[in-house]
């Protein structure tokens, strides 16, 4: 059916927001069967993920509720929020070119597949596409990451870093094509880990990183690289609090760590924790509400 100028489809969506990734296919599989299209994306520095069912008519909550809840998981206990919304006009063409442009951090220069524009000669070109892992270089947190790289390491690059819960594998990349050096890289999601090893081909860095499916540093292979001289920690703050004595045993004397998926009124407690666990502060980048702190270990 052909659409008049100016006239859009009624198209409704429904929008499932759950705290992690878990049960995240079930979910999907239960709206398969009243929409016409389906998406999943993680909440930019958060564990959560957002799924969003798009359907040609409007759904009924009660349906909605009787599909989710059939999954066996429970519409309480496993989902955070639900929505059910009329989709708004707007000119999605021209939200999606504007928010996935090329991101100029520094020397990098992080684009996605349909970018045209070239990279500037003395750039570090690094392309990543939006997909089932966080980090395009888009958020803040991203590129709050790649500035402190650049602010520590403005001669002489790390030798031995490790980037914990590497997503998309974008920080890891950006190490190995900056430095020319070996990064040691893990996630707790197995998908992640797939994106990133895909990424990493891409980019051309293959041989240079090492990715591990992770709790943390718990990986055997990640303990027998200990200890490193530079850890990237791109998470949200409740674990990375938790995570500060497995990172002060983890990181060599002299060495660096830098935090963040941290919004700015939880940047203090993440820092005293750090700071009891003989961490000194060095510095931080502020962009909008986020902060990532760099700190570094003495003796």
């Amino acid at each position: 059916m052909t659409q008049e100028s100016g006239q859009n489809p009624n198209i409704w969506e429904i929008v499932v927001e759950l705290p992690s990734r878990q049960g995240l296919g079930d979910f999907e599989a239960a709206l398969e069967k009243i929409t016409i299209g389906i998406s999943s994306l993680e909440v930019p520095g958060t564990p959560k993920w957002r799924l969003t069912g798009y359907c040609a008519d409007e759904p009924s909550r009660p349906q909605v509720e009787s599909l989710l809840l059939g999954t066996g998981k429970g519409i309480q206990n496993e989902i955070s929020s639900l929505e059910i919304r009329l989709v708004e006009e707007r000119d999605w063409v021209a939200e999606t070119e504007q928010s996935l442009g090329p991101i100029h951090v520094g020397p990098y220069f992080v684009h996605g597949s349909h970018v045209i524009t070239l990279p500037p000669n003395d750039s570090i070109a690094i392309r990543i596409d939006a997909g089932m892992a966080f980090g395009t270089g888009n958020h803040e947190t991203t590129r709050g990451c790649l500035w402190a790289i650049e602010h520590l390491y403005i001669e002489d690059g790390p030798r031995k870093p490790v980037d914990v819960g590497t997503g998309s594998g974008i920080l890891a990349i950006a190490l190995a094509k900056r430095f020319g050096i070996r990064v040691v890289a893990g996630d707790n999601d197995p998908v992640a880990i797939d994106v990133a090893v895909e990424n990493a081909r891409i980019n051309g860095v293959s041989e240079s990183i090492s990715f591990h499916v992770s709790e943390g540093l718990s990986d055997v292979a990640i303990q027998a690289s200990l200890p490193f001289d530079l850890v990237i920690a791109n998470i949200v703050a409740n674990p990375l609090i938790e995570m500060t004595g497995e990172i002060s045993q983890a990181i060599a004397p002299e060495g660096h760590v830098i935090l963040s998926g941290i919004l700015s009124e939880q940047a203090e407690e993440v820092l005293n924790r750090y700071q009891q666990h003989g961490f000194t502060f060095d510095d931080r980048v502020i962009e909008n509400e986020w902060e990532t702190l760099i700190l570094s270990k003495k003796g």
